[in-house]
């Protein structure tokens, strides 16, 4: 770690409005490692220890501290005298890396204590919030090793994450072998923290966006404003006490890639527009917001034939809220790609969700190809529309609130019918390798918020996308069992 310190250069990144979209979140994985040739110098702890700190030195905004400004403005603060270290744990387990793999690593047989954080990115025992905890956990026997990694939203997205665990594992692999190809390799990679690298990019053109993202974002809210109003500190300490994981149920699936291909072309039988681009992952989408908008019809149908009561809390909820006709689905969208600076190591948050109000009469309607094909061409039509000129108009709408990045938060929070889903089968999973080979899995925390949509790629040997599906447990029943649904998708735990 005094290496490290003596590396360290005084300086402040002022954050985007793109950081703060989902800044009360973390981004926590588990990281599954077995020791297959049972080898005693597995993924040695102290060379674990050495390159991670000497990963850090390449991304020193990970010790750094939050200065917030108020209502949206926030910057991190990297002081060499009043360093924020990241949390770095080492522990043992009495559980063999075999009993992880009987269960399909489901986690109710992982080491207690595996996870070090949970959704909501809160303060730490010395008042301020780590931008990084990790968690190394050696199996009995020295049968494996799990990697816990969870950074908050705040500094980093997928890209930026993946990114450290995949240079943290080159450099391990480098101090242990000595491999200088490797390392010639891993000096080269550049990485990126200066937000005025979106802000250069912008593109001169605007596209206006779409109504509803406008209305959630410039809606006013007395609750946003208070929310945006108050420190990281004490926003992460009352969003954590709103229990967004309570009575929620998440479940893993691994849906066929081929089978997915499969309905694909199916559902392009149906779509009348020839020249809109329909991927595979447009219609994964497309049919779980279809399976939601069913599952929470008949949670209504069973809430009706419950009881006085239950009619009775209903009948309020809708004269208060008024009757959910649509259900607001939002896509998250990087805008690297829009931007044309994918390929400039930018370890910022770049995601945008793209919302878009979604007609329960066509969501609701039972599942075929046709019905499919309705929901899908709303999901492709956002993507597509997703280009630099649009990312600009959403970016000046940003610069022009700072403090709106808590609407979409209240908002989700009031229509319990919205869907958040991310594509991360892009990203770089399964791409950390310490000297040993690469993880066996790779999941998030076994309860994320609710109404959480993620595709996640498979391990290196399928090329299955892995969904990890988190809703309150009422209408999770009804997903895993949807008929459609169980023909396609076989459920991992």
């Amino acid at each position: 770690m005094d290496k490290f310190v003596s590396t360290v250069e005084n300086h402040e990144i002022p954050l985007h409005p793109l950081d703060t979209q989902a800044a009360f979140l973390n981004v926590p994985y588990h990281f599954f490692y077995p020791n297959t040739n049972q080898s005693d110098d597995f993924m040695p702890n102290d060379v674990l220890r050495d390159s991670f700190y000497r990963a850090l030195a390449r991304f020193p905004i990970l010790a750094g501290y939050l200065r917030s400004e108020g209502t949206g403005k926030t910057t991190v603060v990297v002081d060499r005298n009043d360093l924020n270290m990241p949390e770095y744990l080492e522990s043992t387990s009495d559980v063999l890396f075999s009993e992880l793999q009987d269960a399909k690593f489901h986690h109710s047989s992982w080491p207690n204590g595996l996870s070090t954080t949970g959704p909501i990115t809160v303060a730490s025992a010395n008042g301020r919030i780590k931008l990084m905890n990790v968690h190394v956990v050696r199996l009995k026997d020295n049968t494996g090793v799990v990697i816990f990694v969870s950074m908050p939203h705040y500094v980093v997205d997928g890209t930026g994450f993946f990114s450290f665990v995949e240079l943290w594992g080159k450099l391990c692999t480098v101090e242990r072998t000595l491999d200088t190809v490797l390392m010639q390799q891993t000096d080269e990679l550049e990485f990126v923290f200066d937000r005025d690298l979106i802000s250069r990019s912008l593109p001169t053109e605007r596209k206006p966006l779409d109504t509803e993202t406008v209305n959630v974002y410039t809606g006013f809210s007395p609750l946003a404003e208070w929310l945006a109003w108050l420190s990281p500190n004490t926003r992460g300490n009352v969003l954590s006490k709103a229990k967004f994981s309570s009575n929620v149920v998440s479940h893993t699936f691994r849906v066929p890639q081929q089978s997915l291909e499969s309905l694909r072309k199916k559902v392009c039988v149906h779509v009348d527009d020839l020249e809109l681009k329909v991927d595979a992952t447009h219609v994964l989408a497309a049919l779980i917001s279809k399976m939601v908008a069913q599952a929470h019809k008949k949670c209504e149908q069973n809430d009706q034939s419950a009881g006085m009561i239950s009619t009775l809390v209903g009948w309020v909820s809708r004269a208060v809220f008024g009757a959910e006709t649509s259900q607001s689905l939002n896509l998250l969208a990087d805008v690297r790609h829009g931007l044309n600076i994918a390929d400039q190591g930018y370890m910022g948050n770049g995601l945008i969700p793209h919302n878009t109000q979604c007609s329960l009469s066509v969501l609701e309607t039972p599942t075929d190809a046709e019905t499919l094909a309705a929901a899908t061409c709303i999901v492709s039509k956002i993507y597509s529309n997703a280009d630099g000129p649009l990312v600009a108009s959403f970016i000046d709408m940003l610069l022009a609130r700072p403090s709106c990045f808590t609407r979409p938060m209240v908002y989700l929070a009031r229509h319990p019918k919205s869907l958040v889903i991310t594509n991360e089968t892009g990203f770089k999973l399964y791409k950390a390798d310490f000297g040993d080979g690469l993880p066996e899995w790779v999941c998030t925390i076994p309860s994320f918020v609710a109404n959480f949509i993620g595709f996640l790629p498979s391990p290196p040997n399928s090329s299955d996308i892995v969904v990890n599906i988190t809703l309150k447990e009422p209408v999770m029943k009804h997903i895993v069992n949807n008929e459609f649904w169980r023909d396609l998708a076989t459920i991992v735990y």
